[in-house]
């Protein structure tokens, strides 16, 4: 059997990532795993990696803490890493309103725009439950989320999407292992970058100080 440590693809939705266990609530053509990432339980030390995108903002709140203690506990303590994008950055989102700033999918930033990000613009789909956002994010709340989890060796970002001009996203890289501020933004940095043209634009990526603990 092969012991390896998994590196898991949460919130897969439709998208497989190559070599990485995909995960999703629902069964896809994607799909490796069905399962409920809301109340997730792993062995501890069997995953090298955790990656989601657009999916921990659909947690209710109350379920947020227990999820990242989950991935904490399920880290292989020598190389485990957990990435997450797509979270909504209100601090920007309410910013780009205020500014009444260009649009990324209308001409100007208005309440619609911000009800796209915010909210996830569920009327869209079929299934409405599932594309509602149930939190936004600053990084005061997000570096709070994660230190209560038990992470306290993380690095937040925003970014922006591909194709959007405007960092309406925060993401983090978080780990459990030792490691000095520069090499867990090397690595950090390292990653992200292989999401380049994908799920980000790498040149737009500021790191963001999140304040004391």
């Amino acid at each position: 059997m092969d012991r390896r440590p998994l590196l898991l693809h949460l919130g897969c939705g439709s998208e497989r990532k190559q070599g990485w266990v995909n995960v999703d609530l629902r069964p896809t053509p994607a799909t490796d795993l069905v399962m409920d990432l809301s109340a997730i339980v792993l062995p501890s030390g069997i995953v090298r990696g955790v990656f989601s995108h657009a999916f921990f903002e659909h947690l209710r709140r109350s379920a947020r803490v227990p999820h990242l203690h989950s991935i904490w506990h399920a880290l292989d303590r020598s190389e485990g890493f957990v990435c997450y994008l797509g979270l909504p950055h209100f601090r920007n989102i309410a910013r780009f309103y205020l500014e009444r700033r260009p649009g990324i999918t209308r001409p100007l930033f208005d309440l619609t725009e911000v009800y796209r990000y915010t909210h996830g613009d569920p009327e869209q789909v079929a299934d409405y439950d599932a594309q509602l956002h149930r939190s936004l994010f600053d990084e005061e709340e997000l570096a709070g989320l994660l230190r209560d989890a038990g992470f306290d060796r993380f690095l937040i970002f925003s970014y922006c999407f591909v194709n959007e001009a405007l960092p309406v996203n925060l993401g983090f890289y978080a780990i459990r292992r030792p490691a000095s501020p520069l090499e867990l933004q090397e690595e950090a940095l390292r990653f992200i970058r292989t999401l380049e043209g994908t799920k980000l634009r790498a040149g737009t990526i500021a790191l963001i100080d999140p304040g004391p603990s």
